[in-house]
């Protein structure tokens, strides 16, 4: 049999790869965790490290009990949370991890149609992450609902199945990325523009996918864009490009917020970079009550009751 508790110490040893690390984390001695994980290979019946001078590495055994030894730890949290929710009768709890811009247009709408009453329906907490630890924290139990972005494929990137099992993807909306120029820029006023007309315009260049999707632009079309600022605030990129330190792809929902810096549109014969936006659910998320006016069934645009994304689709530019 497998206990729970080295199953918990086994997920400390394989994150930082070092029976040592691992005890130190935990205050326990070296010795006490190299006993229990020689323990767990014989509960296993099979060799899950690769031990080395240099610390340990996980055999494809251990890999697979890891993936088991995370759903575990998930699923202990959620009880955990669960049972300490109907000891306090207190009103149901949700967590929520979303990207910054997703958080200012849809999670905090949303959470204040949840939260309008006399008293609070929902204990709500939010996580500013990015997709990788959104889906982290749902996968872990720490998130009960993420909000999460890709690029360009309709269906979520693979890896994300693995990053939360068991749950659900639902599309929220999808746009693309614009180009912002500053108001004197010869291309103000153009309604397309083409990559290659501003190969020696400084840049303002996201972190994470958004400035992914610039780096493969650009080396798709043989440019070498001259950063000059990178941030994940998509607001001070915007004033950063109307002080005209730089031009930047930035997402419609930021570029609405001052619509009179202008964003050349898609070239006819390019492709455009679309980003969409998912909510992942897990399974064992808590019902909580509906705002009024919002349908009963989730669809492309209202997701649980929670979030109406805007339906209007933008335009971005491409070469």
């Amino acid at each position: 049999m497998i206990e729970a508790q080295r199953l918990a110490l086994f997920r400390e040893v394989a994150r930082r790869g070092s029976f040592a690390q691992a005890a130190g984390a935990l205050r326990l001695t070296p010795s006490a965790v190299s006993q229990q994980m020689a323990a767990l290979e014989r509960a296993a019946r099979t060799r899950l490290f690769e031990r080395s001078t240099r610390g340990v590495t996980l055999t494809v055994a251990g890999e697979a009990l890891l993936r088991t030894a995370d759903t575990i730890h998930g699923e202990l949290h959620r009880a955990e949370k669960t049972l300490a929710r109907l000891r306090e009768e207190g009103p149901p709890s949700l967590t929520v991890a979303t990207f910054p811009s997703a958080g200012v247009l849809l999670v905090a709408p949303a959470l204040a149609a949840l939260n309008s009453g006399a008293e609070p329906q929902v204990d709500t907490t939010v996580i500013e992450a990015e997709p990788v630890r959104a889906l982290a924290a749902l996968n872990d139990g720490s998130a009960n609902v993420a909000l999460v972005y890709h690029f360009q494929s309709e269906r979520p990137p693979p890896s994300w199945a693995e990053a939360a099992r068991r749950c659900a993807y639902h599309p929220l909306l999808e746009d693309e990325l614009r180009l912002v120029v500053p108001s004197g820029h010869a291309l103000a006023r153009r309604s397309t523009a083409r990559l290659d007309a501003v190969a020696d315009d400084p840049w303002i260049q996201g972190w994470d996918l958004p400035g992914n999707a610039l780096d493969a632009l650009a080396a798709a079309h043989g440019i070498r864009p001259k950063v000059v600022c990178r941030s994940s605030d998509f607001r001070f990129m915007q004033a950063l490009v109307a002080a005209g330190v730089g031009i930047a792809f930035i997402p419609p929902p930021h570029r609405r917020a001052t619509p009179r810096h202008p964003h050349p549109d898609r070239d006819p014969h390019g492709e455009a970079v679309h980003r969409r936006l998912h909510r992942p659910r897990h399974p064992t998320e808590p019902d909580v009550p509906r705002p009024a006016g919002h349908p009963e069934k989730p669809s492309r645009s209202h997701t649980h009751g929670l979030i109406t994304p805007d339906q209007a689709r933008s335009r971005l530019l491409s070469p």
